[in-house]
């Protein structure tokens, strides 16, 4: 688990009101399911008051997460990984900024202190230890510092105690988007520091964020930062990258980076004088003369806009079309444009390819193809080469040279984009692509059936009352209140020690039961329960017999009886006696 909350605020209305109905998620499929889950970490998040909750702040991979916060009706504590109480649950709220570390600052109320694991007070010597909140407050803190009072200024501590710089500022806050970095104010004026107490920026600016570039990796070590000055006529904006060096000096109305592409280069966006134009770092790329630029990551084109008419150029400066259309759309290889009530379809290097009645093309994660919409709102899959003109009510794209197609009776089947062949019949309320992988999950739900397809479009599993949940980039498991299979990223059905194989016990079904095995196949737990999870990374699992939950551990041991009445369709997580909730809030729960 990593870039998860781990803070909350003592809450009465238990947690469980906010878990999903299942009654409600097996007639209405994964779309659904989709939205509930949205609607309830929001209402989570909602009820939650008078601290926010935070996120960690992690540029390094994966947090390690060795506590937790407990919620109970009686006040908030605060576990281990193995379920072990560390702090009675008597307080207000409690922050873990690192869950990897037994630093925990308790809130009763207003009042606030540090305590260890052994509820031993730390961070006596200062008057007030504080997690290091973004600057907007979005739920995000810094895991590696801290950030102390000392009368009315502040200064940061490493979580051992050591000061890492002296109380100088006014303020102290996380950089928004760029996590490791700290946002300073001093004499009304900004810079940024690092973990370590390093200047980066130097404190002479009047506004400094991040410009939230992140590679395709998850790193954060490539962001830059936007930087302002104040002067009579206005905010003036610049550019500083990664390093720390000035690339563009503060002189214009605005500066945005454009994202989501792997190249060492900042592409920025300047605005001077009211109109627009693209810097590759320090040298100008486009010139300062149009309204408005956006970025299309995909097809890695700039569009310009200038006095209404759109153009188009590429990454590197050329132009692919001037600015004399009306409106247009971009997909992949292609650009749409409308001229004079005429609509035009050119590839990426501005040649025309032909002339139709679109009126919208509409990208793909496959550049050879695009989706076509016309004056009715019916869809097509259009190509260089190929015209499917079913006229569709749906389209989308699943991997290679299939789609996703809803016909006009509202049923979804998949079609074979080079043959124009219909590859599973329409038949299905949805289908969908499984989160990273190349098979799909078709949802029957008048008969309340998942089936899988493999990546040869291949039915590999059949499940009634079925749900998939993503695992990792290789394997995902389908599973419901007394099955469960794993599939590879291929969809094909694979078995759980090659998913998990260096889990002390693994899940076995015999004569319907589950039980449990070591890893030479001995019988651990007897085969009796209606369902079982396997192990999750703390050493537990749940085991479900006549509809109440319970907790195994590694060793077999029980740990709970099924006595917990659980109202969820989705396997529950377990750290000892206590449920884990995992969300955009991670902690565990009193049952």
């Amino acid at each position: 688990m990593s870039g998860r909350n781990n803070r909350i605020v003592r809450n009465r209305e238990r947690s469980s009101e906010f878990l999903w109905n299942a009654k409600t998620l097996k007639i209405v499929g994964s779309l659904i399911i989709v939205v509930l889950i949205v609607v309830a970490v929001v209402m989570a998040i909602l009820k939650i008051k008078d601290h926010k909750p935070i996120q960690l702040a992690d540029s390094n991979g994966d947090i390690s997460y060795e506590y937790f916060i407990l919620s109970t009706e009686n006040g908030i504590g605060v576990i281990d990984k193995k379920g072990a109480q560390i702090l009675e649950p008597q307080y207000t709220s409690i922050d873990i900024p690192n869950p990897a570390k037994d630093v925990f600052i308790v809130y009763e109320e207003e009042k606030s202190s540090v305590q260890n694991q052994k509820g031993e007070p730390i961070f006596s010597e200062f008057e007030k230890v504080e997690a290091v909140k973004s600057s907007q407050d979005l739920g995000e803190t810094e895991k590696e510092v801290l950030r102390y009072q000392k009368g009315e200024l502040y200064g940061l501590v490493d979580l051992n105690g050591n000061i890492i710089t002296e109380a100088i500022y006014s303020e102290i806050s996380g950089l928004d988007y760029r996590p490791g970095r700290v946002l300073v104010k001093k004499d009304e004026q900004y810079g940024v520091l690092d973990s370590q107490g390093n200047v980066v920026i130097d404190v002479k600016y009047d506004q400094i964020s991040a410009d939230g570039y992140c590679s395709n990796q998850g790193s954060y070590e490539k962001t830059g930062y936007i930087v302002a000055k104040k002067s009579n006529d206005g905010m003036h904006f610049g550019y500083i990258d990664y390093k720390g060096k000035m690339v563009l000096d503060t002189k214009y109305e605005s500066v945005e980076r454009a994202l989501e592409y792997e190249d060492e280069n900042a592409y920025l966006i300047a605005m001077q004088a009211g109109k627009k134009g693209v810097f590759k770092n320090k040298k100008k790329w486009i010139d300062l003369n149009f309204q408005n630029i956006n970025y299309s990551a995909l097809s890695k084109v700039f569009i310009v806009n200038k006095n209404g008419k759109y153009g188009f150029y590429r990454l590197n400066g050329k132009v692919i079309l001037k600015p004399e259309y009306s409106s247009y759309s971009i997909a992949g290889n292609y650009i749409s444009v409308e001229q004079n009530e005429e609509t035009k379809l050119f590839d990426i290097n501005g040649n025309l390819i032909n002339t139709n009645s679109y009126t919208k093309m509409i990208e793909t994660e496959n550049p050879a193809y695009f989706i076509a919409e016309d004056e009715e709102g019916n869809h097509s899959i259009i190509s260089k080469d190929i015209k499917i003109d079913e006229k569709y009510v749906q389209v989308s794209y699943a991997f290679d040279h299939y789609f996703i197609v809803t016909d006009h009776t509202e049923k979804v089947g998949v079609i074979n984009a080079i043959t124009g062949e219909m590859e599973i019949n329409p038949q299905y309320e949805f289908i969908l692509l499984i989160d990273g992988s190349r098979s799909l999950q078709a949802i029957d739900g008048i008969n309340n059936l998942v089936d899988i397809y493999s990546e040869d479009l291949k039915k590999t599993v059949t499940m009634k009352d079925g749900i998939v949940e993503h695992i990792n980039e290789e394997y995902s498991i389908v599973y419901s209140e007394n099955d469960m299979k794993y599939i590879n990223s291929k969809g094909e059905v694979v078995e759980n020690v090659e998913v998990y194989p260096n889990k002390k016990l693994h899940t076995i079904q015999k004569d319907g039961k589950w039980g449990l095995t070591d890893s030479s196949g001995n019988l651990v737990v007897e085969c009796e329960y209606d369902i079982a999870t396997e192990l999750n990374e703390y050493g537990f699992a749940g085991v479900k017999k006549d509809g109440k939950w319970g907790v195994i551990d590694e060793t077999g041991k029980v740990i709970v009886e099924p006595t917990y009445e659980l109202d969820t369709y989705y396997f529950p997580q377990f750290i000892g006696k206590y449920r884990l909730i995992q969300s955009e809030i991670v902690y565990c729960e009193e049952v």
